[in-house]
């Protein structure tokens, strides 16, 4: 028998049913049946937009893992654990790169660089096998247009990109040999290359003729283009970006700021700086996502882990697929010390840094930096 309330929890039910079916996805009334039994296209879900396609990259600054010259700095575990607070981060990612500070391969030969005071003059020879720690740690390609990848001549940096390719990474930034790098991600292609300034058969980000013929030609290569350079002054003196060509140790270290807009300008959807040895600041600029330095990451001897050197951010960025804008981002945060290399965190000093630098040196970006690291543009 049915009763009063019976009725009313029913016709409920039936007006519900109706509402959910009123409220589906157009995209999902991918067919209708037609009077005479065929099959026809409902067009209406061709109205629903296809979902972006991003890509996901990180980027570090200058890693030297250990050197075996002049004297053994490796660390006990020959580097096993250098990278264990951030690989979760840089193996999840679509892309990640690290500038290599140093030279990377077995044996003794090459033609090594003189130094005058081994206490005051650096050169760097990574073990063969630090390699791996690098591929395992998710690292796809490396920067070698550095002042450091010539501490062993022609020679040297031979052997560390047959050390590099072993393990599967790339190699960008040297002239003749490996000019740049492209990588396919998403069904998009990648391309990646670096300059630096005042240094050995590089790609040189002070010959204009150079960046403007290497910036066109991977353009056309690729989807996106990744720019990196090396230069700047180094030190915690030279923290902020200045729009002046910079000086160091007498060299002429580029004009970074002058630099950046001009990739950009050229077609270049991100660039990113190392090379002071310490954080700068970060803008967007038309769109495009432009990190000064991000200092060190992992250098665990022979150069200063104190203070805001110690500061080794990681940054996580999320770029449009189709026009390389950036979408959002993160710097995640490190402290390096010495003999361990960097460790997570918790009170993000490195993007706490890096946000002040922002504010103080680009106060009219549309970049916003919170104290945790986020990064979001303003529309």
């Amino acid at each position: 028998m049915r009763t009063k309330t019976t009725d009313i929890v029913l016709t409920v039910i039936l007006f519900s049913a109706m509402l959910i079916s009123g409220c589906s996805c157009a995209s999902e009334k991918k067919v209708n049946a037609t009077e005479e039994g065929k099959v026809a296209s409902d067009t209406s879900f061709q109205d629903c937009p296809a979902k972006p396609v991003t890509l996901t990259m990180t980027f570090v600054g200058d890693v030297m893992m250990g050197t075996n010259v002049p004297g053994n700095y490796i660390t006990p575990d020959r580097g096993r654990s250098l990278f264990k607070d951030c690989d979760s981060i840089t193996r999840a990612s679509d892309l990640a790169i690290a500038n290599l500070e140093g030279t990377c391969y077995d044996g003794t030969d090459g033609e090594q660089r003189k130094m005058t005071n081994p206490n005051t003059y650096f050169i760097f020879r990574m073990p063969g096998d630090h390699a791996a720690r690098l591929s395992d740690a998710g690292f796809d390609a490396v920067n070698m247009a550095n002042n450091h990848s010539f501490d062993f001549g022609m020679t040297g940096r031979r052997n560390t990109l047959r050390t590099m390719k072993s393990v599967g990474i790339e190699v960008a930034g040297l002239r003749e040999l490996a000019e740049g790098v492209i990588l396919e991600r998403k069904g998009k292609k990648i391309a990646y290359i670096g300059f630096a300034a005042s240094c050995t058969k590089v790609l040189d980000m002070l010959d204009k003729a150079e960046v403007d013929s290497m910036v066109a030609k991977y353009r056309k290569l690729a989807d996106i283009l990744v720019v990196s350079f090396h230069g700047g002054a180094e030190g915690t003196a030279y923290q902020h970006v200045p729009r002046k060509t910079e000086y160091y140790v007498g060299e002429e270290r580029g004009n970074v700021y002058e630099f950046a807009h001009h990739c950009i300008d050229l077609g270049a959807d991100i660039v990113i700086g190392h090379g002071p040895h310490v954080p700068r600041g970060m803008e967007v600029y038309n769109g495009h996502l432009i990190a000064y330095s991000l200092g060190n990451f992992c250098t665990p001897y022979r150069m200063g882990v104190r203070g805001v050197t110690a500061y080794a951010p990681l940054l996580e960025v999320t770029l449009d697929a189709e026009d390389g804008t950036l979408k959002c981002g993160h710097i995640h945060s490190f402290l390096q010390r010495e003999g361990v290399g960097p460790r997570k965190d918790d009170n993000n000093a490195a993007a706490k840094n890096i946000r002040q630098l922002t504010l103080e040196d680009f106060p009219s970006t549309p970049l916003v930096i919170s104290p945790e690291g986020d990064l979001t543009v303003k529309q």
